[in-house]
């Protein structure tokens, strides 16, 4: 863009040497490097705000093209769909008879002895006590009735 050489530089410094004086060109200079650098971080900043602003249309435009696929795949619900399928199921086995299940037969107990008789008594209710088994210091404690109540 600008093409400037070392002679072009020569000759800008010694115009500047005479114009401006020895004495306050590295005031100069220094006020110049200032606004240089003023003017970069401007344009930094210009630059990342103008970035920004064009990953947020990127994104946009991503959301945008999403919520278009979408509604071009067709509004399915799949919990709609479920329950559909299920509702399908159990019409179809109202529909048909329900067989009786076999009930497996019940293991009866044996007989204690021979000389006694006994009813035949299924196992589960032989192997389960009528009466759950309770210490007898907490059947008397709950018998006795407490002291200064009238029973």
């Amino acid at each position: 863009m600008f093409d400037i050489g070392w002679t072009e530089i020569m000759v800008i410094v010694c115009v500047a040497i005479i114009v401006v004086g020895p004495k306050d060109l590295p005031r100069m200079l220094r006020t110049v490097g200032q606004m240089i650098g003023k003017a970069r971080r401007l344009s930094r900043e210009f630059q990342s705000t103008f970035n920004e602003a064009i990953r947020e249309a990127e994104q946009q435009a991503g959301i945008d093209e999403m919520r278009k696929q979408v509604e071009a795949a067709g509004n399915t619900n799949p919990l709609g769909d479920l329950k559909k399928s299920i509702e399908a199921e159990q019409s179809a086995k109202a529909a048909k008879p329900v067989a009786p299940e076999a009930v497996p037969p019940v293991p009866m107990a044996t007989a204690p002895a021979a000389d006694q008789v006994a009813d035949p008594v299924p196992v589960e209710a032989a192997s389960v006590p009528s009466e759950p088994a309770v210490p007898a210091s907490a059947k008397t404690a709950a018998t006795v009735a407490p002291e200064g109540s009238k029973a």
